[in-house]
């Protein structure tokens, strides 16, 4: 065959590269796609578990899923792409770049923002009259109102949906434009350039045509993502979501410019023929997986561990419960533990053993009991948990109140359930609360039984998909609304629910739920909070010896300096 009358129009198919690197290419995408498919299982099995659910596992399987079809298709291309006609094998990466490829990473970063979000509504649940402020329901509003009032999730899948159309509508008129991708029909001078066939490859992959592309890459590496990084770097959860946005964002940052270089520089033209210009992003993508996947899997594994240690010292300890008593001393700087034994003081902070004395039901409903103020905080800005305990000490102060009269009139008893009707309102119904307790299907069907019909009365409309619960309706910006937005919401607070009593309904009516989300508290959040005074408290004994210190080290500082000059 002539090769100078080889063009990329009549270059015929070739047979596959299975070669060492074809063979390696083939196994590394094969072991990684198993590796992730089993920690995307693995995460899926255990998705109702707090620490996964608050996450919304949905936004990040898609983007991993999106995003690893287009891996798997760059990792074939030494080895199976010179199976295919050249054309065809461009028109492939050309449309996964332009379209598969920008929506996945619009996914990824949605979950990201997903950090943002959820780490704001958290911290309604340190203000009280802040926990049930939301948006209207749409009704009678703007097309833009209307918008902003759907859930979190359907929101952002909007905005993306919107994204990726003007984006495939872009790639689709630019491939159309463009006559090198077909001879027959197109705009004049967008012809392939080069005489022999490598110029013609090249000029493939380097055209205008891919800008749009590119220039989307950039958005969202070098704009999108350091802005999610200077937003979520004064977030300290207790999750790793912090380190799995910061850390999935920061992998990105090469892979434009490199790409761009291997694509534009004669200097790659060796890298590339083993190396494509593509797998400089796909290497963003891998570490992208890995923390999108391994990341949370880990946190499972973790919290396996810690429950483990909990239960354990549980069993423990409470049998010496009765020669220990436990103080808890507030103040403005949080608590401070003390384990009081034999008339002997010792700082649990002094050393593990102590530490895990702490991890007991004992400790945990002193600390509701006398000083939740902490507790409260650290769970809503650290482990994304403030439901749990602003609903234990709802119930506990609610139920204060119901036992400084036994013996209620039908008045009292309507004014103690529609008390309890907010509780289940703001906290337990899959239909209004912004973040429901994870309970028991069990426990909510009782508790449904009791208020559901109710709270419809009340709140008319759910506000939450009860199949979604998780899937928040908050304005895309942080901000709380304070516009007539929150009539609504007023309205709902200020109700009253003047119907017939479930039968079912008495003091112990929380009681079930009580125990089972204190159990989680003491599992997943308790052993967090004393890790982390643990923690402040050994940082402050560091500083404080150093401060002593200071000044003689000084002084040996100087008087060494001098005996060497002597």
């Amino acid at each position: 065959m002539d090769m100078s009358a080889l063009t990329i129009y009549n270059l015929p198919p070739q047979s596959p590269k299975f070669d060492g690197v074809g063979i390696f290419y083939i196994t590394f995408c094969a072991v990684w796609t198993v590796i992730i498919v089993a920690g995307m299982v693995f995460c899926w099995m255990n998705r109702q578990l707090p620490i996964l659910k608050v996450r919304g596992l949905g936004l990040s399987f898609a983007s991993v899923i999106f995003l690893h079809l287009y891996w798997i298709l760059s990792q074939i291309v030494y080895p199976v792409g010179v199976t295919m006609r050249v054309l065809v094998a461009y028109d492939i990466q050309y449309f996964v770049m332009g379209t598969w490829f920008p929506l996945g990473i619009a996914l990824f970063h949605a979950a990201n923002l997903r950090l943002l979000h959820v780490a704001e509504l958290q911290k309604r649940f340190t203000h009280p009259a802040l926990i049930r402020k939301g948006g209207n329901n749409g009704a009678n509003s703007s097309w833009v109102s209307r918008i902003r009032s759907l859930k979190y999730d359907t929101k952002v899948l909007v905005f993306i949906g919107i994204g990726i159309t003007v984006q495939t509508l872009l790639t689709v008129c630019m491939w159309l434009v463009c006559r090198k991708y077909h001879p027959s029909f197109g705009v004049r001078g967008t012809e392939i350039r080069g005489e022999t066939l490598p110029e013609q490859i090249r000029d493939l992959y380097i055209g205008w045509e891919w800008w749009p592309s590119v220039v989307w890459q950039f958005v969202w590496t070098w704009g999108v993502a350091p802005s999610l990084i200077w937003r979520a770097w004064n977030i300290r959860d207790t999750m790793g979501w912090r380190t799995q946005t910061i850390g999935a964002c920061l992998s990105g940052l090469h892979a434009t410019p490199m790409f761009l270089i291997a694509s534009y520089s004669r200097a790659f033209d060796k890298v590339n023929a083993y190396f494509p210009p593509s797998q400089w992003i796909q290497l963003h993508t891998m570490v992208l997986e890995g923390f999108l996947i391994f990341v949370p899997a880990y946190q499972v594994i973790k919290l396996w561990q810690t429950n483990r240690k909990v239960i354990y010292s549980n069993d423990k300890w409470e049998t010496s419960s009765q020669s220990t008593t436990i103080r808890v001393n507030g103040g403005d700087k949080g608590s401070t533990f003390e384990l009081v034994e034999k008339d002997q003081v010792l700082r649990y902070a002094s050393n593990g053993y102590n530490g895990d004395r702490l991890l007991t039901m004992t400790a945990l409903n002193r600390v509701l009991h006398e000083h939740p103020e902490p507790l409260q905080e650290f769970s809503a800005y650290n482990d994304f948990s403030g439901e749990n305990i602003a609903f234990l000490t709802r119930v506990a102060k609610w139920k204060v109140t119901w036992s400084r009269d036994l013996s209620l009139d039908q008045e009292q008893r309507a004014d103690m359930y529609n008390a309890a009707l907010k509780i289940y309102i703001d906290f337990i119904s899959p239909r209004d609360a912004e973040f429901p307790l994870n309970l028991a299907s069990a426990q909510l069907k009782d508790l449904e039984a009791v208020f559901e019909a109710s709270a419809r009365k009340v709140c008319g409309k759910a506000r939450v998909d009860p199949t979604l619960p998780f899937a928040f309706e908050m304005p895309f910006t942080f901000d709380v609304p304070v516009s007539r937005e929150n009539d609504d919401e007023e309205a709902i607070l200020e109700s009253r629910y003047t119907g017939d009593i479930s039968r079912q309904f008495g003091i112990n009516v929380f009681d079930q739920a009580l125990n089972h989300v204190k159990n989680l508290v003491l599992t997943n959040t308790w052993p967090k909070f004393v890790k982390e005074i643990r923690r402040r408290r050994s940082i402050d004994s560091d500083r404080s010896g150093m401060t002593d210190s200071s000044a003689e080290t000084a002084v040996s500082r100087v008087t060494r300096f001098v005996k060497s000059l002597t």
